[in-house]
């Protein structure tokens, strides 16, 4: 223990000999140690934490086998609730939105709908009052709602009483039974949202009674103990089998499809930050190569005093154990200063992350990632000190002494070595500066592909009526029933006539589903002229927009025109349809004047005219192929069908267009305090805005690959300046000799360039025909672009060339410089 303490003193002593030394590798290692602890946190929140929920490894969703977070109706959730016996509780939700009305105005929130069994399901409870029951999930039961606690807490001052208490909910009074804690985000899939939001119980209406097609629900169940996921999916399978064999031709595409509820919440992002990791750890051992090269290059300065203390009887572990120590001093100090880089990494990344991907808001520091910290600064330790403790390791005093008096050689096995660390990082770095090269491509190619819209000076918001109708609770205007009033003549029509008044303001129009606003809402329909053929349904997206909407967002009319302001609900109706759907159903035939038929049963009760064919606008995802698109004036959408509560009584999207960038949102809520008071008026975004967060995963990945070549760099500059000058400082009695014979100080300076150029061009090399096998790594995160690139391949060589040369003259031109008398004078 005593000697160990005096190694301990002994490596201060050093350090404080060498600060220039001790700084730099303390800077490399709180670089690499900072950013890998801080993505492990990310990682580790994100992808690795259960969720808070009783037994989460047992949760799993049902749902369509396409990807993503597919839907699925109440018949089906009725029969695998009844019939599968490996769920030990299976419960349904949805995702929705709606209108809270309060003291100041309407306030839009989202409402996800829960089936009462959800909270037993989830072992969750609630902070004041109860959750459903059995009884207010019923058709027709009780009108109750749960609050979350940012929501009690900000419109009701957080009132203790508050369970009993009446508040208007989508224009319906409704009874608040509870309030559940701010811990309670589910579902997550809808974001932070769900902190300022309310539950409702889902109460199944006649038609999602008697409608299989009607998807809007999502299913999630947990596993019986002992029972695994692949006996869950056979019995599914089993489920799915029957219900196609009552009805073949209506329930002819029904399958299900069970995955774990946290694979499915974290599957879009989990690649990402799985290469993130990657190329962390290759920064990692950069950054433990640079500190080995740093510590070779004390080697050699310190090998004749190895070899005395050596010669004096200290043993060749002592020494070895002397290097061990003065690396894990090093990597101790590397962990503080990185821990507080960590911090920092994290504080942004969850600012970053919280609005953008499912529990972002989760990111925080947990012991295992202390645990992290500690297992990196023993990596670290081991990989920075071993080469070094070798080398020491083998020192002959004899050989070692002589070889001090006489300097060293360009070919030693320390130099060798030291040269041998640089190519590794250049091939390290080579890999990171590819992948940003491919990324930053794919980037470009994102950015500057054709959207079917203009984001240039458009604004966008949404509008919700105070009695919101939902997604989930549709209905058809029964006979005898009173046919609502349709609002998009008492308050839309005036509503964008006095937007397209507010000075600055160019245009104003209204959609139903904006591109890229995750709202997606299909529909089967069939040409009224065609005979009915069940086994043969069309499907496409359905919208309804106001006139002037393809000339407020750019979008081309290719044939026939577009939805006018003159189409209204006593004018004939007619449809637009986009270039796909076009192509998709009608082929060689001409739409134009083709009539689609909706269906009597959603309430359409007259076949819809085709008038124009557009150009096909980005919808899911820029990188995304566009889907068959049908629109519909928003005026001739009736009012008692299922239609007009999904499409304009729930949310509608307003575009506005400007003259130049002025401030929208203040003008625009005058605006609907003035014509629809009690509207509630949120979401302000731009069109570019909207398109960027679109592109999240591939910005997030580049810029943070980026950052990681960004220092990879600087490390490499550093890794090879250290071994050039190093080499310098060891060789000027060489110098002095060649310089005295006769050599030229060009030549001198071109044989360090070359040394350096050398190096830098190996490992170019292994990099290269590394990066050729890593190409399928991100090859799932390219578009447009393969994964053997020309131009990013020939960018690196070019950019490494270049700071390999820069990195190098420094060092070349102090060893041209040397004076052989000095040189031959030191000793």
């Amino acid at each position: 223990m005593q000697n160990l303490l005096q190694e301990v003193r002994y490596a201060f002593r050093q350090f404080r000999k060498s600060p220039g030394f001790t700084a730099l590798a303390v800077v490399t290692l709180a670089l690499g140690i900072g950013a890998n602890t801080a993505m492990f946190t990310v990682v580790e929140s994100l992808l690795l934490r259960p969720l808070p929920y009783a037994n989460p490894q047992r949760l799993l969703t049902v749902r369509p086998p396409e990807e993503g977070l597919g839907s699925t109706s109440w018949l089906s959730y009725r029969d695998i609730r009844d019939q599968a016996r490996l769920l030990e509780t299976t419960a349904l939700y949805s995702e929705d939105v709606g209108v809270v009305q309060g003291k100041e105005g309407s306030e839009s929130v989202v409402t996800p709908g829960l089936t009462p069994n959800m909270f037993k399901l989830l072992g969750v409870k609630p902070l004041v009052g109860r959750t459903f029951t059995e009884e207010e999930g019923q058709t027709g039961g009780p009108q109750v709602v749960l609050l979350s606690e940012g929501l009690w807490r900000e419109a009701f001052n957080a009132d203790s009483q508050i369970a009993g208490h009446t508040i208007r909910v989508n224009g319906k009074p409704r009874t608040v039974v509870g309030v559940m804690p701010q811990s309670f985000h589910f579902p997550e899939s809808m974001g932070t949202d769900t902190g300022k939001g309310l539950w409702m119980p889902i109460q199944p209406t006649t038609e999602m009674q008697k409608d299989r097609g009607s998807h809007f629900f999502y299913v999630l169940a947990s596993l019986k103990p002992g029972a695994t996921l692949p006996q869950a999916q056979a019995e599914l399978d089993a489920i799915a089998k029957r219900i196609r064999e009552e009805d073949p031709i209506k329930n002819r595409d029904v399958n299900f499809r069970a995955q774990g509820y946290q694979e499915l919440l974290t599957g879009p992002v989990r690649p990402v930050f799985f290469m993130l990791v990657i190329g962390l750890g290759l920064v990692l051992l950069i950054a433990c190569a640079n500190v080995a090269n740093l510590l070779i290059a004390r080697c050699l300065g310190r090998q004749q005093e190895f070899a005395v203390r050596s010669a004096l009887g200290a043993g060749q572990l002592r020494l070895v154990r002397q290097l061990f120590v003065e690396g894990g001093l090093l990597s101790l100090l590397g962990c503080a200063l990185g821990f507080g880089v960590a911090v920092l990494i994290i504080t942004a990344s969850r600012k970053l992350l919280q609005h953008a991907v499912t529990r972002g808001d989760a990111v925080a520091l947990h012991w295992p990632v202390v645990l992290a910290l500690a297992a990196i600064a023993t990596i670290t330790t081991v990989l920075s000190s071993l080469i070094p403790a070798l080398l020491v390791a083998r020192t002959d005093p004899q050989p070692a002494l002589q070889t001090a008096s006489r300097g060293l050689g360009s070919h030693s096995v320390r130099a060798r070595l030291s040269g041998w660390l640089v190519a590794g990082e250049v091939a390290l770095s080579t890999l990171l500066l590819i992948a940003t090269g491919l990324l930053f491509h794919t980037l470009w190619n994102l950015e500057h592909t054709q959207l079917g819209f203009d984001t240039t000076r458009v604004t966008s918001f949404i509008a919700m009526p105070a009695d919101a109708a939902g997604f989930a609770n549709m209905g058809v205007a029964q006979s005898g029933e009173q046919t609502p009033t349709s609002v998009a003549t008492l308050f839309y029509q005036p509503t964008l006539e006095r937007l397209r008044q507010i000075p600055g303001v160019q245009d104003a129009a209204l959609i139903t589903a904006l591109p890229l606003s995750g709202i997606r809402m299909t529909t089967s329909f069939k040409l009224a002229e065609d005979p009915d053929d069940p086994a043969h349904t069309m499907e496409a997206r359905i919208t309804a927009v106001s006139g002037g909407y393809a000339q407020l967002m750019g979008t081309p009319v290719l044939k026939g025109r577009m939805i006018g302001n003159d189409d209204n609900a006593n004018a004939p109706f007619v449809s637009v349809i986009n270039q796909t759907l076009a192509h998709k159903y009608f082929g060689n035939r001409d739409p134009l004047g083709q009539k689609i038929d909706l269906g009597a049963d959603s309430g359409a009760v007259q076949p819809y005219t085709v008038v124009g064919v557009i150009a096909d606008q980005v919808d899911t995802g820029v990188s995304h192929a566009p889907e068959p698109l049908l629109m519909l004036p928003y005026e001739q959408v009736p009012a008692s069908s299922l239609y007009y509560q999904i499409l304009i009584k729930t949310v509608v999207f307003f575009v506005v267009k400007t003259h130049g960038d002025i401030a929208v949102a203040p003008a625009v809520r005058n605006v609907f305090r003035q014509t629809a008071p009690d509207y509630a008026v949120d979401n302000f975004e731009t069109m570019r805005e909207i398109v960027d967060g679109s592109n999240f995963n591939h910005r997030l990945g580049l810029y943070l690959t980026a950052a990681f070549a960004g220092m990879a760099i600087l490390m490499v500059v550093a890794g090879l300046y250290g071994v050039l000058a190093q080499l310098v400082s060891y060789r000027r009695r060489e110098i002095g000799v060649r310089l005295a014979l006769g050599s030229t100080r060009q030549r001198i300076l071109g044989m360090f360039l070359r040394q350096g150029t050398i190096l830098v061009i190996v490992g170019l090399g292994i990099g290269m025909v590394c990066a050729l096998w890593a190409g399928r790594l991100v090859k799932s995160f390219l578009y447009q672009v393969q994964p053997l690139d020309g131009w990013t391949y020939a960018s690196v060589v070019v950019l490494l060339l270049l700071v390999g040369t820069l990195a190098a003259l420094i060092p070349a031109r102090r060893a041209a410089a040397v004076e052989p008398i000095e040189a031959l004078r030191d000793e």
